[in-house]
This record gives structure tokens, sequence and C-alpha cells, in this order.
């Protein structure tokens, strides 16, 4: 699958949002989702769509549904007697990821639906319906894929439960043109901060832990510096003492990240909130301001942000965002 330049892939998502929310929908109304609406649900894939299954997750279990995330390469280790789940949501954005692939194979027939930008994949064969997110072409490292992924999930938790969660998906392609334009200087500053590190810590919790497991992934792909990210909550428990002056912290969130970024700001530790809250600048505290929405759309703006941040810093390390150095030959098929 061809790809594009990073910088313009960000700048296009507003466009390549409301396209693919459209073709979502359509597929959507095609689908009879029953076998998908009741038992225990997984979300099963690799890499930046795992990170995205937790926001799908979130979103579902807050509203009562027996749902969970599980990396496809666990249940593809299960082997094929196992009985995980009553039925799966598998997603595999270029439609060739191994694992994902093979741990479709394994689940009950009549209960796999997929998620890609390439049914025409490997993938497409290995799941009984597809939802094609028709967003085109994306940067090396996931930006249009990661953020139509969500929107995706979004849509498809509320054909599924029936629910109102609050995401707003007309308006969204303008929140996201508006988040783009707001943040890019405060982006610039953050990155120059970052710039000056040795690693960062990526914190969240909820949907946001979804972000800040992506966030913590693109920064390690494009700006390859050390990374990790961990839920809010836990990170109270002990990751933070690695902590230094050289060592940053992204938050993301409006509730207990907000008292943890001035505690960390508090002892010297340079700390990025993105948050939807009324928070002041202060010393070592850099806002990102969003727009307050509900929580899956709340997570693509979070990540919008983060991308800016990601590029700015890469132009300032000298780095093109144009792939991998590191390639596994066994990580994709062309064929089953």
């Amino acid at each position: 699958m061809t790809t594009m330049d990073y910088y313009e892939a960000v700048g296009s998502q507003s466009a390549r949002l409301q396209s693919s929310a459209q073709n979502v929908a359509s597929a959507l109304a095609e689908i009879d989702l029953a076998p998908w609406r009741n038992g225990l649900l997984a979300a099963s894939s690799m890499g930046a769509s795992s990170h995205a299954s937790v926001v799908f997750v979130d979103r579902l279990a807050r509203h009562g549904r027996r749902v969970v995330k599980i990396d496809a390469s666990e249940l593809m280790g299960l082997g094929s007697g196992s009985d995980f789940a009553d039925s799966y949501v598998f997603v595999s954005e270029g439609g060739r990821s191994r694992e994902t692939i093979a741990a479709a194979q394994i689940a009950p027939r009549g209960r796999r639906l997929g998620l890609t930008n390439n049914p025409a994949a490997p993938f497409g064969e290995v799941v009984d319906a597809v939802i094609d997110l028709v967003h085109g072409e994306d940067s090396p490292v996931y930006t249009v894929g990661y953020t139509s992924t969500l929107q995706a999930f979004g849509l498809l938790a509320s054909a599924i439960d029936g629910v109102d969660d609050g995401d707003d998906w007309s308006a969204l392609p303008e929140r996201v043109s508006e988040t783009l334009a707001s943040l890019a200087e405060k982006a610039a500053e953050v990155a120059m901060t970052f710039s000056r590190l040795s690693s960062f810590d990526f914190v969240g919790t909820g949907a946001s832990f979804g972000t800040a497991a992506e966030a913590a992934l693109l920064f390690r792909e494009a700006t390859r510096m050390c990374t990790a990210a961990f839920e809010t909550y836990q990170y109270l428990h002990g990751p933070m003492e690695p902590l230094t002056s050289q060592v940053g912290c992204m938050l993301f969130g409006n509730t207990r990240e907000v008292a943890l970024a001035r505690f960390l700001v508090g002892n010297g530790i340079p700390t990025v909130l993105i948050t939807s809250g009324e928070v002041a600048q202060a010393d070592g505290l850099a806002v990102m301001r969003i727009p307050e929405l509900a929580a899956t759309s709340r997570a693509v703006l979070e990540i919008v942000a983060a991308q800016l941040v990601v590029g700015e810093l890469a132009r300032i390390r000298g780095l093109g965002i144009d792939g991998f150095r590191y390639h596994q030959d066994d990580t994709k098929i062309d064929k089953l």
C-alpha cells in the first residue's frame, strides 16, 4: 500500500474523517450485527490498532457491555481450541498483519467482524463481514488510519448497543481542523522542550489510556526516542520513580491527571497536559487545550495534538518520518 508524507497526512485528517464516516455508516447499515450484540465481545489486533481498541472497549464497557481487548498475538497463542469470547472485532489497517489474520482464522465462523482500509488483502478472506475504512493513503507511521479507526469504533459501538454517547461525528472534522490550527504553535514549543530530554512517559485513564499508549508508540516510531505508557492510577503506584528533570511526562485527561501534572512540575519534571479542562500554564507545565467532547471523539483530538508534537520534534532531530529502520520479515503476509 502506498504511503504519503507525514505532515500532509496529519493535515488531511479532517476531510478524510468526513468521507470515512460516511462509508463506515453505509457499511454498518448493510451488516446484520446480531452476532456481536450478546455475550462477551473481544477486540483483537496489533500495534496502533490495539491502542484504538482500548478506546472501543472503554466506550462499550461504560454502558454495560461485556467486552475485552486481547492482542491478536495472545489470541493466536491460545490455539484453535480456545473458546475465549462469543464474538470478535478484528482490525488490520493494511489487511496484511500476520498475527491478526492467524487469530481470525481460529475464531468461530459467523462471529468475526473486520475493520480494514484494504478489504482486498488477505485479512478480508478470514472475517465474515468487513467494514472498509476508505480513508485512503496514510503516512508510514499511522496517523489518518488511527483516527479513522477510532471514529469507526465509535460508530460501530453505537450500532451494536444503540447508545448515544454524545459523539457528533458530523462535527468532528471541524473540531480536528480547529485543533490542528490552535495547537500548532504550542506543539512547536513542547517539541523544543522535549528535544532536550532523554525519554518520556505517557499517561492517561479510560479512553485516554488508549491515547497514551498510541502516543508512546508514535513517538518511538517517528522520533526514535524511548517512551513508556501507563494508566493514570497505576502510574501513582511506583512507575514514576525514574522521573528526573531529563525525563518528560505527557498526560491526557481532566481529572487526576491535572493534580498529577501540578505535582510533577513541583518536583522539577517537564510536563505536558493535554486536556479540555481550564488549567493554567505554569513553569515547567505546558497545557495543550482541546475542546470538551465525548470520550471517543476526545481521543481523536488527543492524538491529533500528540501528532503535532511528534512532527515538530522529528524536525528538530533532523528526522524524516518516512519509514522504519528495523524490519521483520514475518509480520506481514501478501497471500494466505
